[in-house]
């Protein structure tokens, strides 16, 4: 997974379904992918292991204006937003659960 520190606009995260203040697996898929429904499965385990991480499945072809402010150029994409509406990684394919797992580590409340 690529590190970032990208800062996004908080109304483009409230129209993707992004919550203020929690860590947020940002995933960007499309209808007929499947390593995009492999991604899903993926992010909504670790989803459901930690409570401080919530997963949101937005479709890329229905959100055309934010994938393109985003430069998202493939699915399965995922933007991991930390608590403060920052992209700290970006990937796309379909990361294991432990690489998953290492990635939210560091953005997590001890």
């Amino acid at each position: 997974m690529e590190e970032s520190a990208e800062s996004l606009d908080p109304a483009l995260l409230r129209r993707l379904g992004v919550e203020p203040g929690q860590v947020t697996l940002l995933q960007f898929s499309s209808a007929f992918c499947a390593p995009c429904r492999a991604m899903r499965r993926v992010n909504a385990e670790v989803a459901a292991l930690l409570p401080a991480v919530r997963h949101v499945d937005v479709d890329a072809e229905s959100h055309l204006d934010e994938v393109r402010t985003l430069n998202i150029w493939r699915t399965p994409t995922l933007l991991i937003v930390d608590a403060g509406g920052r992209v700290a990684r970006r990937a796309t394919g379909v990361p294991t659960k432990p690489h998953l797992l290492a990635a939210l580590a560091g953005l997590l409340p001890t």
